[in-house]
């Protein structure tokens, strides 16, 4: 079948819900069935991982170092819901593109086989990736109702994606999907699909079947302070398990499973099945009607601590508060309903300042300690010790992934997955060019270095590099300290000064 490519960018395309779809990147508007086919790796027994095992640990290590140089913190918790002898599907919102899913396989000790975009598999460079680490194929309704292919052609690539991931995960095996069916902006969950509850539902009868353990649906909360931003924060909330006890095939459709064949769950346990999903996932997200509201309930958050005479110490007791205010509100608190709109003017005055409700304090805006201010020395210092092995062997990476993150036509959202797949893929295939330059030159140079002494070096540098990228990293973590408290000071003396302060000092008053 020939390669079709169809409208990329905003189309206004819906779906038959009348629902906009989601715009297709270059990428994905290039829809190669051929190559797709040929590109899947398929297990040689069901149940077995499709991917090269020693392959995927090594990827799943340069992953960790990645989203390690990505976030400034990383906080997990509710790990202890991971079941060791079950395979687990994990949900969960969607909006930081690849992170997402990287994020759940490098906080679990689990080997992932993951269904994605179709693209994800037949791209250069990713797509041989992703295949050799055991990616399955997906055709989504975005492409197939711009006629990238036909029912049958997606329906025939889909099940066997379906079924693989089934198979996997009834023996034990991870994987992770997304309900909402692609990465965006918004500050709330969008209408679910039913994929993933059609895959754990096969899973379940599959392992019901064969007399293994039951899987598990674990609802994970993904939480990033600004996730397109290079040294964010993060914490990732795993949930309790969601039960699939009533989530089984009947008896003659499981038996149809055993056979290798796809079979669809019936309509209303699928259903079902989601809108538990959704009950469960949409606490565990910001569920605000815009990123502003959001803001103005992070401002509650903070100040309501304050008048308590606390102070929050982290993103995850940040979410956590924000989420209490936001819980209060619709369970009818007056107070904090009648305070909102002065909280919104301090978090979009904060917003434009670059600040956030950590420069609160019980005062109005907190003072800038004179450590903080000086931060630009120590950031300095860093950055000028640690640019010449960091530019050397990992400049190239930097710019690239900059470049492509700053350019690329699949959304804000997108923006971090280019900045991980620099970091995670630059020891692979950036890192060996600078070696390679080293050892061609320390052998026909005019100075005379033993090849013993040359082969040291040369096993020597990557590591090298990696320590020189984490002092770099450390002096940004620095710099941006310093940035924050300069910006906060320029807050302190502009004119908006006063007005904020006397909403603070308003606010707090009210919330004692």
């Amino acid at each position: 079948m020939a390669a079709k490519t169809v409208q990329s960018g905003d189309d206004g395309a819906v779906d038959h819900h009348g629902e906009a779809l989601p715009t297709l990147s270059k990428s994905a508007s290039h829809i190669d069935i051929e190559k797709i086919e040929r590109a899947r790796r398929l297990s040689s027994k069901p149940g077995e991982h499709p991917g090269v095992a020693w392959f995927y640990r090594m990827m799943r290590e340069l992953s960790r170092m990645a989203i390690h140089q990505i976030f400034r913190t990383i906080e997990v918790t509710g790990q202890e819901h991971i079941a060791k002898d079950a395979g687990i599907l994990t949900v969960g919102w969607h909006t930081n593109g690849l992170i997402d899913p990287v994020s759940l396989v490098v906080t679990q000790p689990k080997m992932f086989v993951f269904g994605g975009r179709h693209d994800l598999i037949t791209r250069p460079i990713i797509g041989p990736l992703s295949s050799l680490a055991g990616a399955q194929p997906v055709i989504r309704q975005a492409e197939l109702a711009r006629g990238g292919t036909s029912k049958e052609v997606a329906s025939r690539i889909n099940s066997k994606t379906m079924l693989t991931l089934a198979e996997c995960i009834a023996h034990g095996h991870g994987t992770a999907l997304f309900p909402e069916g692609t990465s965006h902006e918004d500050a709330k969950m969008r209408r679910l699909r039913t994929g993933p509850m059609r895959s754990v539902i096969a899973a379940n009868s599959i392992a019901h079947e064969k007399e293994l353990s039951p899987p598990h649906l674990l609802p994970v909360g993904l939480h990033y302070r600004t996730q397109w931003d290079f040294r964010t924060d993060a914490w990732f909330e795993y949930g309790e398990p969601i039960s699939l006890v009533d989530s089984i095939h009947p008896a003659e459709d499981r038996a149809r499973l055993m056979n290798g064949e796809w079979v669809e769950a019936p309509a209303d346990i699928v259903n079902d099945l989601r809108d538990e999903v959704c009950n469960r996932l949409t606490p565990m997200t910001p569920d605000a009607s815009t990123w502003e509201e959001h803001r103005a309930w992070h401002v509650l958050g903070h100040l309501r601590a304050i008048s308590t005479g606390e102070k929050l110490g982290s993103w995850r007791e940040e979410v956590l508060a924000a989420r209490s205010v936001r819980d209060d509100i619709r369970d009818g608190d007056t107070t904090l309903t009648s305070l909102q709109s002065t909280a919104h003017r301090i978090g979009e005055t904060l917003h434009t300042a670059g600040l956030d409700g950590r420069a609160l304090d019980s005062q109005g805006l907190r003072t800038p300690s004179m450590l903080e201010s000086l931060c630009f020395i120590p950031a300095l210092l860093l950055a000028l010790l640690s640019a010449p092995l960091t530019l050397y062997g990992s400049g190239v990476m930097i710019l690239i992934g900059k470049i492509l993150g700053d350019n690329t036509d699949e959304g804000l959202d997108a923006r971090a997955s280019y900045h991980f797949l620099a970091s995670q893929l630059g020891p692979l295939i950036v890192w060996p060019f600078p070696i390679g330059i080293f050892v061609i030159v320390a052998l026909v140079g005019p100075w005379t270095i033993a090849p013993l002494h040359i082969a040291l070096i040369a096993i020597l540098l990557p590591l090298a590099f990696h320590i020189s990228n984490k002092v770099a990293t450390l002096g940004w973590n620095l710099h941006i300290t310093s940035r924050d408290a300069r910006s906060l000071n320029r807050l302190r003396h502009d004119s908006k000064s006063l007005v904020i302060v006397k909403d603070i000092t308003d606010l707090l008053a009210a919330l004692k």
